[in-house]
């Protein structure tokens, strides 16, 4: 079964489009010894957000299951991370705490995108049966990291399943309100630095109504706007506007 433009479809057939999305507040409870946040509405707001979560981690599983050896070990759009760290690191929710992710904070000097890039790379290594299989294991869990939201959960797995599907070339579609929500999130998520790398840019896509910001004009699509939100320089080609080159200063910096 194929998706009409701007529609993802799962490979059981789930028209992800047919889904409501809706933002989530940032109420804390505790989930094991981890602490974070949930939504602060409805319980059908937080289902349908993870249903789509899942519905895009099975996506990717299907064609994970497909890539050749050269394939897994490509480096993905996150420098120093193969196709296969990315697959491992999407699992990480499962596995990471406050407090069992304390030795490695202290060991890297507390830079966490050291840990993460570590643990990444270390699990990455293993064989792509196993990694595999550990990121299948955690399709439909819905852990959230510490002091993470459902929708940063959401943001995270576009962002990094972009990471693999453009380094290795494949086809991909999302909803528009799937890309508008999650540009949403990141563009305020300053975890990610995203704030600091926008400021003073009002970013507009092209193809759809979606806008945020004040300043000088970066547009483009919205998938990439997304990723150059992230970091991803690789997009840069694909924007225009006055405002691009203060984002690449900001994105190669």
């Amino acid at each position: 079964m194929t998706a009409a433009p701007g529609v993802l479809m799962t490979p059981q057939g789930v028209r992800i489009s047919d889904r409501r999305w809706a933002a989530v507040g940032d109420r804390r409870s505790a989930v094991g010894d981890q602490w974070a946040p949930v939504g602060a509405g409805t319980e059908s707001t937080l289902m349908d957000t993870w249903d789509r979560i899942v519905s895009l981690r099975t996506e990717l599983a299907a064609q994970a299951e497909a890539f050749t050896p050269a394939q897994w070990d490509t480096q993905s759009l996150c420098t120093g991370w193969r196709v296969r760290d990315v697959v491992a690191h999407m699992t990480m929710p499962e596995r990471f705490s406050l407090v069992g992710g304390l030795p490695d904070m202290i060991r890297s000097g507390f830079r966490l995108s050291k840990v993460l890039h570590q643990d990444a790379v270390r699990r990455g290594s293993a064989p792509v049966a196993d990694v595999l299989d550990g990121y299948r294991a955690a399709i439909s869990h819905r852990t959230l990291p510490p002091g993470r939201s459902v929708a940063n959960v959401l943001a995270e797995v576009v962002a990094h399943t972009q990471d693999i599907r453009r380094a290795l070339g494949l086809p991909w579609s999302f909803d528009p309100e799937v890309l508008r929500a999650v540009a949403d999130t990141l563009h305020a998520d300053a975890a990610l630095k995203v704030p600091g790398r926008v400021a003073g840019l009002r970013l507009a896509a092209t193809d759809t109504g979606w806008a945020a910001g004040e300043g000088v004009e970066v547009s483009g699509p919205l998938e990439a706007l997304v990723l150059a939100m992230v970091g991803r320089c690789v997009v840069l080609p694909e924007l225009s506007g006055p405002g691009v080159a203060t984002l690449a200063a900001r994105t190669n910096g």
